[in-house]
């Protein structure tokens, strides 16, 4: 079975930005930043990149559609007396109007975004900002005809961000420089492109954005996590670990306590480390349902991309939660070359060939008393871990249709699943079989329901034979998930 730290660096390496799209989108920034200063001369402005391209954290997009973009600062060095609404709708719109790759100039509430006609899958964010000494000052629209200048410190931020994994990017550097020398005993040693030196701090943020995404696809509230949170809050509790598990184990395990504590008279505050005015949990106040949004995320985030592999028994229910929790492609990424675990990490026995279903799970299927809930997920989605607790204390890890256990005997089975957000409701159906079941009318198929975000249940073993339990999970009324059938043998 796949360990921890290999399916980390995988799935890193299935969502980082390629290296043609990165060389794409840098020759474009290159291009525009000269542009500009070239039809600016009367103004001494200077053009660099800022956000998830500049610190190394940038994804894929989630879906194919999807575009992809790079924030660019256009900053203008000095103050020439602008208005915040001259200098972006004048001074720096007139400019970009004239370049003649551009296709669509939009305007975004800080920036002008620039669609390609060559390639609409990707475009440029350009930010009018003044430089103010230490900081600078964007633009921001407020109103249909209302802007101001709000602080801001985007070349601080990245030197802080930088700070945090110095230890451990110069290791990693370091490392590479030597194996160089090994490969080039005889030539030049080639120069390193920096943005290929990525340290487990900045594949624990790619593989939390992806997640995020994940989760919040279909979100039309405006309460996906901002990842200048995610990127802030993870940097501050990284402790240049050397491993993307230990990375996360410290992001996953204090980030919630971390917010909580950074919460004063009611308010949450978890400020810019370059620039402390700013409060980039800001908008939690005015919009509270955000701030329990975030904190619900990483609840989910820890259940599903570190408990629940814990649970996986299996390449194959290690792929279905990596599907569930990161997206298909990631899977076919990971395990690329097992056809055989992402084609029965898709399978879900309802709808299967029955000469495919293993005997005692037909059994379980055409069972009479087996309720059946109106529709069924495609697919399953949720792994069944189950540790057996005997009258005399012991306590051990149960496979499905494992040997047979004996009566009397204690079953807390725990559901891992992945990509569905709180809150939910887990439905269990125990179906028996069996004389000794069917003598006391023990054979059972209706559903029970634990309480709400509850993901244990416990049965106890009291008949001869093999049964079966299945999970659903229930969101909104609707069953968004379910587990396969897992066989309990009794003796």
């Amino acid at each position: 079975m796949i360990d921890r730290e290999t399916l980390y660096e995988k799935i890193a390496d299935a969502i980082n930005i390629s290296e043609e799209m990165f060389d794409y989108a840098e020759a474009e920034y290159k291009k525009i930043a000269k542009w500009i200063e070239e039809n600016s001369k009367d103004y001494d402005i200077v053009i660099y990149p800022q956000g998830s391209f500049a610190l190394g954290t940038a994804v894929k997009p989630y879906e194919r559609e999807d575009e992809y973009d790079v924030d660019l600062v256009c900053e203008y060095q000095k103050d020439y007396g602008f208005t915040a609404k001259r200098l972006k709708k004048t001074e720096v719109y007139s400019v970009l109007t004239g370049y003649a790759r551009a296709f669509r100039i939009k305007e975004k509430r800080r920036c002008w975004q620039v669609t390609y006609e060559h390639n609409k899958k990707f475009h440029l964010d350009v930010i009018p900002a003044v430089l103010r000494g230490n900081y600078i000052d964007i633009t921001e629209q407020l109103s249909a005809e209302r802007y101001e200048y709000i602080g801001s410190n985007p070349k601080g931020y990245i030197f802080w961000f930088q700070s945090k994994q110095r230890i451990r990017y110069n290791a990693i550097r370091t490392g590479i420089v030597a194996n160089q020398k090994g490969i080039y005993t005889y030539g030049e040693i080639q120069p390193i492109k920096e943005y290929k030196i990525r340290t487990p701090l900045q594949k624990a943020i790619q593989i939390l954005k992806r997640h995020r995404d994940i989760l919040f696809k279909d979100d039309t509230d405006n309460l996906t996590p901002i990842s200048i949170l995610i990127t802030t809050i993870a940097a501050e509790l990284y402790k240049n670990e050397g491993t993307i598990t230990e990375t996360l184990n410290s992001i996953l395990g204090s980030a919630k306590e971390y917010v909580e504590e950074h919460k004063e008279n009611g308010k949450y505050y978890i400020y810019n480390p370059s620039l402390p005015s700013e409060n980039f949990a800001d908008k939690w106040e005015e919009h509270p349902e955000r701030a329990e949004a975030f904190l619900n995320w990483l609840d989910d985030a820890k259940k599903d991309l570190m408990d629940n592999f814990t649970t996986a028994q299996s390449d194959v229910e290690i792929a279905t939660l990596v599907e569930c929790a990161l997206g298909r492609s990631v899977t076919q990424f990971v395990f690329r070359g097992n056809n055989a675990v992402i084609t029965e990490s898709s399978n879900d026995c309802e709808g299967v060939e029955k000469a495919l279903v293993p005997y005692k799970v037909q059994a379980i299927l055409s069972a009479p008393q087996r309720q059946k809930l109106p529709s069924y997920p495609r697919g399953y989605r949720v792994i069944i871990g189950a540790t057996i607790e005997k009258p005399d204390g012991i306590k051990y890890r149960y496979k499905s249709d494992d040997a047979p256990i004996d009566k009397d005997c204690s079953i807390v089975f725990i559901a891992g699943f992945s990509g569905v957000q709180k809150p939910f409701k887990l439905k269990w159906q125990v179906v028996n079989t069996g004389y000794q079941a069917r003598s006391v009318n023990g054979l059972r198929g209706e559903f029970s329901e634990e309480g709400v975000n509850e993901i244990k249940h416990r049965e106890s073993t009291l008949y001869t034979g093999s049964h079966a339990i299945q999970c659903f999970v229930i969101k909104k009324g609707r069953c968004v998930a379910q587990s396969k059938i897992f066989i309990v043998n009794i003796k």
